[in-house]
Formats: structure tokens, sequence, C-alpha cells
């Protein structure tokens, strides 16, 4: 049952992600589609003041190159979306239609990581519910190897006897040897069910190991979380404002180019630049989202410790436990 839930988690936090990476390859590709339509109406005021003697043909062939590349940058947006949307449905069970809609913007994701997340949080994370209860049936295992040390006794012997005639195993009685030999087996075995205590014992020892490994990874994966949390947010902060100076740039260089106080190299420098910053904020606010996936699943859910029926039910009670 915890092995279940924890594939479901795990589905479910694929299918966030994927839909976060449609989202942005959407706005990527929207992006795309606009860099174009500006680079052509780039060329356009190119052409116009060549035709017109007043820039050189350098200053065209630049902008048609620039334009080129934006109709490259296109064709591989579209491409990204695609492979976007058809792993979306993929995951859905819609495959491979390639015709999902993903509207929406890239918000920051809702509320901020509280302070003085308890340990406990982890007791709901299915992977660690399913190690612990492997390691509690190795303990079983472990339990049973050694009692089939001891003896057995059937409910009757040959001959329709019950088996709590054992004055018979003193008078010599054939009718009983069955019954003795079912009693002295584990004796004569003795060596090979020996064994398999030693290989329960072991395996018990594995899964301990396993379970450790296993908590010490979790608290890994929820450091790892909350750094990126911390980390993705100061970044995007950086291209926020990158973003605002660039595209303030472009507008201050196309203004000074349409005058003739800059040259065609500084607009499209400037041009690419405030695409490039619009792109990568656009990156940077995806990861964001999926950081935020990450801590959640990291976590085994939420920030308040609400513990899941079916975990509950798989972990057991205390007195299976011990």
């Amino acid at each position: 049952r915890a092995d279940y839930e924890g594939a479901r988690l795990s589905l479910a936090a694929q299918t966030l992600k994927a839909w976060f990476t449609c989202m942005e390859a959407e706005r990527q590709m929207r992006l795309a589609e606009e860099t174009l339509e500006s680079y052509r109406r780039t060329v356009d005021r190119v052409g116009a003041r060549y035709r017109a003697g007043v820039r050189p043909a350098l200053d065209l062939r630049l902008a048609r190159v620039d334009r080129a590349g934006a109709q490259v940058t296109l064709e591989v947006r579209r491409a990204a979306l695609d492979r976007a949307r058809r792993q979306l449905e993929l995951l859905l069970g819609r495959y491979p239609s390639a015709s999902i809609r993903v509207d929406g913007d890239l918000d920051p994701p809702a509320g901020e990581v509280p302070a003085g997340l308890p340990l406990d949080l982890l007791r709901r994370r299915p992977d660690l519910v399913a190690a612990e209860r492997r390691l509690a049936a190795a303990g079983s295992r472990t339990w049973e190897a050694k009692a089939n040390l001891l003896p057995r006794l059937t409910l009757t012997g040959s001959g329709g006897r019950t088996s709590s005639e054992l004055s018979d195993l003193l008078d010599g009685d054939f009718t009983v040897w069955s019954l003795a030999a079912n009693l002295f087996q584990p004796v004569f075995q003795g060596g090979r069910l020996r064994a398999r205590v030693a290989n329960a014992s072991a395996r018990e020892d594995a899964a301990l190991a396993d379970w450790a490994d296993r908590v010490l990874t979790a608290c890994a994966e929820v450091e790892r979380a909350l750094a990126a949390e911390r980390f993705l947010a100061d970044q995007e902060a950086a291209a926020r404002t990158a973003h605002q100076e660039a595209r303030g740039a472009y507008e201050l260089a196309l203004s000074r180019y349409v005058s003739g106080l800059d040259d065609i190299v500084t607009l499209l420098a400037a041009q690419r630049a405030a695409v490039r910053a619009e792109s990568g904020l656009l990156e940077i606010r995806r990861r964001r989202l999926d950081s935020r996936v990450d801590l959640h699943l990291a976590l085994g859910g939420g920030f308040v410790l609400e513990e899941n029926p079916t975990l509950r039910s798989a972990n057991g009670s205390e007195e299976e436990s011990s």
C-alpha cells in the first residue's frame, strides 16, 4: 500500500512538472513569435532607410540575419511545445493527439515555506513507510526462521493416534514412527535451518541499513529543495531586473537608431539581449514551480502534518512495530 501511494505521488509530481513545462513551452513559443515579428519590423525599418540612402547595405543584411535566426528559434520552440504536449498527454492517458492546451502564466509558488518545519513531516513519506514495513517483515522472517529450529508435533500420529500419547515414544510402538520423524526432523536438518536463521538475520540487517539510508536520503532531498527555493527566488528577482533593464535598453536603442544616433549593431544587440532576458525569466519561473513540487514530494505532502489514512494503515500499529 505504501509503495502504491509512493507511485501515485510520483505520478502526480511528474504530471505537475509536465504541466509547468508545457506552460513554459507555450510562453516561449509566443515569445519567439513576437520576436520574429519584431525582427520583421526592424528589417522593414532598416530597408526603408537603406532605400532612402540613409543606411548602408550592411545594416539591412545584419537585420535579415537576425530575422532568419528568429525564424529558426520559432521552429525550435514549436518542436519543444509539441514534445511537451505529448509528454503531458502521455501522463494523462490522452496520447498521442498533441492537441492539449495549457493556458495561464507561470506565477510564483503560492505562499512562502514556513519556518520550523518539524522532522515528523517525513513520517508521511511513502518510501520511508514502505522501508519501515520491510524492516518489520524482515524481523518477522528472522523470528520464523528461529522458530523452525524447534521440534514440531502434529495432532495425530500414524494409526490415528493423538500426539499427546507420548508414552508411545517410550514403548517402541512402530505406529508412531511418523510422529517421531516429525518430532526430530529439525534436529537432523539443523545445519540448514541455522543457515536460514543466519540468512534471515542478514536480510534484517540489510533492511535496517536500507531504511537508515532512505531516511538520510529524505533529509538530503528536503535540504536540497529548501536551498533551491531560496536560490531560485533570488535568481528570479535578478532575472526580472535584467529583463526590465534589457527591455528599456532595447527601446532606447531603437529610438536612437531611428534618430540616426546609433548604428544597427547596437540596436540588434539590445534586441537580442531583451529576448534572452525574457526567455531566461520564463525558464527560472518554471524551475521555481518544479522546485516547489520537489519540496512537497520530499516532505511527503504539504507543510502541515496530516497523515494519509492509506499510509497509516500500511504502517500498522505501535504493537505491530514493536
